[in-house]
């Protein structure tokens, strides 16, 4: 059984910080590192995302992965199963090859560790007009092995309306998502190239709406490839990788002391909208 829990961003199918003295605390086979979207596990959609598999199951370390927007479903790929998996209280997807590696379901409920925590994946790619005019196809006819763009990317409203009356008024200690609610977005970091009026925004719409209905105590998201705090009890991931128990203790001393330790990033919206 998994012991302790580590959280980390976007890996983009890169695993050289396996290696790194992070981990050198840690017995592989009593960990559980979940990774909050865009693994890169589920990308090229060929030999070469089996190679990647290949290398990280041989780690050691169990694999918890939120699906993010630049890899397939995970129930679309072939020789993929589903399991109850006592680790985290409820279902995964995961492939016999490679038994480390789990795949969170879209809008699950788990227990992990101790915590209630809710899994949301999906979200919206910024590059996806440029990805199908690269490749001189639209979204009608994409394949996703030529553009890297996948169709099913975000929750479809059929799946957002279901999930959003599914869990009105639950109560969660985590919320692990890949992108976030929109009043939460780091505008300050959104690429000047590209024309905002454009993306859609209908996931982090409804995440607003998730985040309103539900109670929780800390939220983690990725996608936006940087680690800082963006609001009280709310972090967003990248690099970094921290033990849930470490998250807790944080928003625990601040919820008493507002003190934060002198190291970490902090959003300049870190006061806003909540």
């Amino acid at each position: 059984m998994i012991k302790k829990w580590l959280i980390r961003g976007d890996t983009h199918g890169n695993f050289g910080w396996m290696n790194t003295t992070a981990l050198h605390d840690y017995i592989p086979e009593e960990t559980g590192i979940i990774i909050l979207g865009d693994a890169g596990f589920n990308f090229y959609l060929n030999k070469t995302d089996n190679k990647i598999k290949k290398v990280v199951n041989k780690q050691g370390s169990n694999f918890y992965c939120v699906r993010g927007n630049h890899e397939e479903r995970p129930n679309l790929i072939p020789g993929m199963e589903m399991k109850w998996d006592d680790n985290v209280n409820g279902p995964i997807f995961y492939q016999p090859d490679y038994p480390n590696i789990h795949y969170f379901l879209d809008c699950y409920d788990y227990i992990i560790d101790k915590y209630r925590v809710l899994v949301i994946g999906g979200a919206y790619s910024i590059d996806k007009n440029y990805r199908l005019m690269r490749a001189g196809l639209t979204e009608e006819t994409n394949d996703p092995q030529k553009t890297g763009w996948f169709s099913g990317e975000q929750l479809t409203s059929a799946e957002r309306e279901l999930y959003l009356n599914w869990y009105q008024g639950w109560k969660f200690d985590f919320v692990f998502t890949h992108t976030c609610p929109i009043e939460w977005q780091p505008i300050d970091m959104f690429l000047s190239g590209i024309d905002q009026s454009s993306v859609d925004n209908s996931m982090e719409n409804w995440l607003s709406k998730v985040k309103n209905s539900i109670t929780w105590k800390y939220w983690c998201f990725g996608h936006y490839h940087a680690d800082r705090l963006e609001r009280p009890h709310v972090e967003q991931y990248f690099n970094d990788i921290e033990e849930l128990d470490n998250i807790v203790a944080r928003w625990t001393k601040y919820d008493k002391t507002q003190e934060l330790d002198w190291w970490l990033n902090i959003s300049p919206r870190f006061s806003g909208d909540f």
